[in-house]
């Protein structure tokens, strides 16, 4: 599945045509994720999240999945919750310090799950977070950059709409 998601946080500077990238490709049973070869493993917290790093790109990808029976009937409440986790949880890290950039939840345009985004930026890093909830799983894509918002939008961009293949429903 393609995702056609992408952050529309203005316009930024047109970047120098790049040289072509070494992509590596990472292959899970609920998503296929191609990153350039900058682009590092590193260990993770919990078994259900995998986590990528760059020093090139002065950010991060966490990847986490977890399996739920989401009835139709509750899986707007839980869409919101976790979008009001990611919310609380950057709050908690700077206190009155989080203008969100962006925060949705709508249908998925596929079909079968509700689409999740949000962003916001906290002194030092822009945070951008991606969800679905289906009626199997819910599925969470967070990059973590420390550019400027427009920069961090565009390696978003770039990641999610040819990189990342989430398996939905």
């Amino acid at each position: 599945m393609k995702i056609s998601y992408s952050f529309k946080l203005g316009q930024p500077p047109q970047p120098p045509a790049r040289p072509a990238e070494k992509i590596v490709e990472y292959s899970y049973n609920e998503f296929l994720l191609n990153l350039p070869d900058h682009w590092r493993q590193v260990r993770a917290p919990e078994n259900n999240t995998l986590c990528w790093a760059s020093e090139a790109a002065n950010a991060a990808i966490t990847v986490s999945f977890d399996f739920y029976a989401v009835p139709d009937e509750k899986a707007m409440e839980v869409a919101q919750f976790c979008v009001q986790q990611r919310r609380q949880a950057l709050e908690k890290a700077a206190p009155g310090q989080v203008p969100p950039l962006r925060e949705s939840v709508k249908p998925y345009s596929g079909g079968g799950a509700l689409e999740l985004a949000y962003a916001a930026q906290i002194p030092g890093s822009t945070y951008m977070y991606l969800g679905y909830v289906s009626a199997r799983k819910i599925f969470n894509f967070t990059l973590t950059s420390g550019a400027d918002k427009l920069a961090a939008a565009e390696l978003f961009n770039r990641i999610v709409g040819g990189w990342l293949r989430v398996k939905l429903p």
